[in-house]
């Protein structure tokens, strides 16, 4: 059995189809934090500082330069660069603890710290892209 829905019900379907993924966005509280950030998990400090509060957090490398250059997470937190530049880069703590190929536009690169300390890492290939990840 075939149903034809008139014009005017089928757009008022499509547009609530539409209206619910608004909704549920304004609900769940917006926040200024970049795509993939974890949302509210991320809460600005003082010096291009973040600190997260959740267990997966994101590092945008767009502009050459890493957004935030300094977290501080929590042991046990997965940590995801996200690369949004059109130059490779990479992910390399100072003492080797955590290493990314080259990456391009699009990739990701993810580390999960698990022992409290301060970790420094650079691009290795722009060397001046530094940022610091503080585990407590």
């Amino acid at each position: 059995m075939t149903r034809t829905i008139g014009t005017r019900r089928l757009q008022r379907s499509v547009a609530g189809l539409i209206a619910l993924p608004v909704a549920v966005v304004l609900a769940s509280g917006c926040s200024s934090a970049k795509p993939g950030g974890g949302g509210s998990s991320m809460a600005p400090a003082s010096g291009g500082a973040s600190t997260a509060t959740s267990k997966a957090v994101t590092v945008d490398v767009k502009n050459f330069s890493f957004n935030p250059q300094q977290l501080t997470v929590m042991p046990g937190t997965k940590v995801t660069w996200k690369f949004e530049d059109s130059a490779l880069h990479t992910v390399t703590a100072n003492d080797n603890s955590f290493r990314s190929p080259s990456l391009h536009n699009g990739a990701t690169f993810s580390y999960t710290f698990s022992t409290a300390g301060t970790y420094s890492y650079l691009c290795s290939i722009h060397q001046y892209m530094t940022g610091t990840i503080t585990v407590r």
